[in-house]
């Protein structure tokens, strides 16, 4: 385990994400992934089952301290006119003491659902956005 470095481990103090452009600063939390979609295929005289690829999916979801109503006013809007804003995420992981950067752009982002009211006496209010998008690009790794 001579390799092995406790200092490289990747901790989540070092992460960060923008929102169109703006930091979210009380960021809690953030997830991303994709998901690959397949076809299965079986062939007569074969007893293998084989899968085509047929593209992706992406979602996640980001939960920050509430501290305005960007997201309440930008989807509001968008719900009752129809018109959907385009939107932008961008995810940065950085290793501590190497300057070494995992940072994932997120493009075509859509978001489903809003809360328009949810909190409980005596407890900070936070708000959970989840998203889905269309394309990612990975623009650095580590």
């Amino acid at each position: 385990m001579a390799d092995f470095n406790p200092n490289r481990v990747l901790h989540s103090n070092q992460g960060n994400m923008w929102f169109n452009g703006k930091r979210l600063s009380t960021l809690q939390s953030v997830e991303a992934k994709v998901t690959g979609d397949f076809e299965e295929i079986n062939n007569c005289g074969d007893s293998a089952t084989y899968r085509i690829y047929n593209g992706y999916s992406g979602e996640g979801s980001f939960t920050v301290l509430k501290i305005d109503s960007d997201v309440l006013k930008l989807m509001a809007d968008a719900f009752q006119t129809g018109e959907m804003p385009t939107m932008t995420i961008i995810t940065a992981l950085e290793q501590k003491g190497t300057n070494k950067v995992e940072r994932v752009a997120y493009s075509d982002v859509t978001i489903d659902e809003i809360y328009l009211a949810k909190f409980a006496k005596k407890s900070k209010i936070e708000e959970e956005v989840p998203f889905k998008f269309g394309h990612f690009e990975v623009l650095e790794t580590i």
